[in-house]
């Protein structure tokens, strides 16, 4: 069942609302839905709801809200937020999609020394408008029940003042890796509690500098090996939110 997220705290049975005028054009347009067609909305408290397309008021489709649709538990059980630095052609976009698919909650796209590109002016706005699109798509495509923020572009500086509202701060640092410390984030994830707040930071291509997570450290954060193997820059976000997934939820089934 498709589904589409409402611009709205509250609805009730029975009541008409529109879709966005987007989302509209997807649903009418691209997949292609007849009068009856019932779809999954959820509205901005994350409670989901069955709604039936009733009317098509071009270039708006009215839905009716049939049902409510039982809680389950879709999201992490820890809030995640990836910062990354700016590798080049798409990878940011498929950092940002997989990781939305994968549970994160929030983006911070992240300027450092060694990124191979660098985000100035109307590009940056062009970027996150598209980042904000990419994370919305996915987490519809895989029915979360949030939209992950998408946050400005960040220096260091900027994300290590942030970092002070976070219970647990880490970064993926290769070096680490490559001395053989590879017990790090199993023991991190083992004292994880329920709703607290995790920072993982990410290099691009190019990876972090060592003045950079020394910077890091000095601020609370907690170098941490992804593995044996080193890890692509688009790979290495989703690899983390693997394995957090497992040790939290599919490892406790």
């Amino acid at each position: 069942m498709q589904q589409y997220f409402i611009d709205k705290f509250e609805v009730s049975l029975n009541e008409h609302i529109p879709l966005s005028e987007l989302d509209s054009h997807h649903f009418i347009n691209v997949m292609r839905a007849k009068i009856g067609t019932e779809i999954k909305v959820v509205d901005r408290k994350g409670f989901a709801y069955v709604a039936k397309f009733v009317e098509n008021n071009e270039p708006i489709a009215l839905l009716e809200i049939v049902r409510s649709v039982e809680a389950i538990s879709i999201e992490l059980p820890v809030n995640v937020t990836i910062a990354c630095g700016l590798s080049k052609n798409d990878k940011v976009d498929t950092i940002v999609q997989k990781a939305t698919e994968c549970g994160m909650n929030e983006f911070i796209p992240l300027a450092l020394k060694r990124d191979v590109v660098k985000w100035t002016g109307n590009k940056v706005t062009s970027k996150m408008e598209r980042l904000a699109k990419i994370s919305k798509a996915a987490a519809e495509q895989s029915h979360r029940l949030v939209v992950p923020l998408v946050r400005d572009l960040h220096t260091l500086d900027q994300l290590i003042k942030k970092a002070n509202s976070f219970d647990v701060k880490l970064i993926a640092y290769e070096e680490t890796a490559k001395e053989g410390f590879h017990s790090q984030l199993a023991e991190v994830f083992r004292q994880l509690e329920p709703s607290q707040k995790v920072l993982m930071v990410f290099g691009s291509e190019g990876g972090l500098e060592s003045n950079e997570v020394e910077k890091l450290e000095a601020a609370g954060f907690l170098a941490c090996s992804l593995g044996p193997r080193i890890l692509r820059a688009e790979t290495a976000p989703i690899y983390f939110l693997s394995a957090l997934s497992f040790s939290l939820e599919l490892d406790k089934l």
